[in-house]
């Protein structure tokens, strides 16, 4: 009798223990994957994000020329092909926008659905507040259309220098709405999007004017104060406000390589937009990005072999107590 009931719960046990693989589970769970580049990227601003210039450009479609974003798209897609998020990138820049008109733009919603769940947005804005008065005095200061470069005898210093100041209080007025718009745009992004904001600096396309000394000094240190506007603002009163991309820094010195302006047009050509790219692309992959998917989680049993472990259990009880019990009588007996 002993062996018999012995031998049943061993073999319960036996049993259980051929079916116990079956008898466990992984809860499906998410968890953060993370990636080198951010998943979804918009870019924001002005004529120099548009891509203007460039061949194959059209302001209503911005992702036929090779403009700096289209760069970073196409090199972005292929990094996430097998990624399940996939990549999206949306260029809202608008050409001749200021930074007045990106917040209109932010306050109609327009783009709202593209800054929502991004993970970076990227700003070039600021260039039409100031370079335009810069270049508006160009004929003043004896720029020649015909030559392409200034006729020193068509200059009138006193005319020069009276013009150059007065353009000096417009410039100041314009950076001085700059300074206000910026942490504006700022925090209506931020109402926007959780991603994180990039802010580029400006170039100097004046530098390529070397011979009329006057007006290259002059605009450098205009555009100089601009670049420190946007560089102060990044971290101001203890917090992050967002991160600076300096174009200024990699075009200096190269401008008349970089730019169009040996036909008085301001915007980076091709080779411009392939280093602002690269300095995109450097800045860019410092930040953090992930996207969620969903993962087994750690293994347990099922409610199944719960259940059949407690069954199992009150099996060998019951057949230890009738052990038990046929010993006791078997003693009694004895």
């Amino acid at each position: 009798m002993i062996k018999r009931l012995t031998a049943f719960a061993a073999a319960c046990a036996a049993a259980f223990s051929l079916c116990s693989c079956s008898l466990k589970t992984h809860d499906m769970v998410e968890e953060a994957k993370s990636v080198p580049v951010p998943p979804k990227l918009v870019f924001l601003g002005d004529s120099i994000a548009a891509g203007y210039g460039l061949e194959g450009y059209d302001k209503s479609d911005l992702y036929k020329c090779d403009s700096y974003a289209n760069i970073l798209s196409k090199e972005y897609a292929a990094l996430m092909a097998d990624e399940d998020c996939g990549y999206i990138m949306k260029n809202d820049a608008v050409s001749g926008d200021t930074s007045q008109d990106l917040i209109d733009l932010l306050d109609s919603g327009a783009v709202d659905d593209d800054l929502r769940g991004s993970n970076a947005v990227v700003v070039s804005i600021g260039g039409n507040d100031v370079l335009h008065i810069i270049f508006s005095a160009a004929e003043t200061l004896g720029w020649d259309e015909t030559t392409g470069d200034f006729d020193f005898d068509r200059v009138n210093i006193k005319d020069a220098i009276s013009k150059l100041t007065s353009m000096s209080e417009e410039i100041d007025d314009a950076l001085k709405g700059f300074e206000s718009n910026l942490p504006i745009i700022e925090e209506k992004l931020r109402a926007r999007t959780d991603g994180e904001i990039y802010i580029q600096t400006l170039y100097n396309p004046v530098e390529y004017f070397k011979d009329w000394k006057m007006l290259v000094e002059y605009a450098e240190g205009k555009i100089d104060n601009f670049n420190k506007i946007v560089k102060d603002g990044a971290e101001k009163d203890g917090v992050h406000h967002y991160n600076v991309i300096d174009v200024g820094n990699q075009f200096e010195g190269r401008n008349s390589q970089l730019t169009n302006i040996a036909d008085y047009d301001i915007h980076p050509n091709a080779e411009g937009h392939k280093v602002i790219a690269d300095t995109v692309d450097k800045e860019l992959r410092k930040g953090k990005y992930s996207y969620m998917v969903t993962v087994p989680g750690n293994e347990h049993w099922t409610s199944e072999a719960k259940t059949g472990f407690i069954i199992l259990t009150a099996i060998v009880v019951l057949a230890a107590g009738g052990i038990i019990i046929v010993l006791l009588k078997k003693k009694n007996h004895g």
